[in-house]
């Protein structure tokens, strides 16, 4: 199985008429991408648009992806690390610092987006920048 059908069946996804829909319990089906739109993007743009996460966003974390740890959170574990199909956070390898996808739903602003991603790319400085002893 390849990861974005993995990504299909955890979200419980129904291919209808060239859609792809969410179809939940007590729920009116809901719309989340075209079967062109799941073929020609790459997995973390799927998983971008799951979660409901705009352009800048994707572009954000697909030139930084390697600056993050895929994460999902085990009621018994904690935060474990996961593959990206199964993502739920984001770990800021740098600074240790752990971003919820939800959360990057309600940044709605640019600019606020623009700042997070301004304290990212400060604490990855601070986290390279080697420390200064006295003498």
């Amino acid at each position: 199985m390849t990861d974005k059908e993995k990504l299909v069946v955890k979200f419980g996804l129904c291919l209808e008429n060239g859609k792809w829909y969410s179809k939940k319990e007590n729920a009116h089906p809901h719309l989340i991408f075209t079967d062109g739109y799941y073929h020609k993007t790459d997995l973390l743009g799927l998983v971008c648009r799951i979660n409901k996460l705009c352009f800048a966003k994707v572009k954000y974390f697909r030139q930084n992806i390697d600056r993050f740890e895929p994460l999902k959170y085990d009621m018994e574990q904690g935060f474990i690390k996961t593959e990206l199909w199964d993502v739920e956070f984001f770990r800021h390898q740098a600074s240790g610092l752990i971003i919820d996808l939800r959360y990057l739903q309600t940044i709605t602003v640019y600019e606020n987006f623009v700042k997070l991603c301004d304290k990212l790319d400060a604490l990855e400085l601070q986290a390279t920048r080697p420390e200064r002893t006295e003498f």
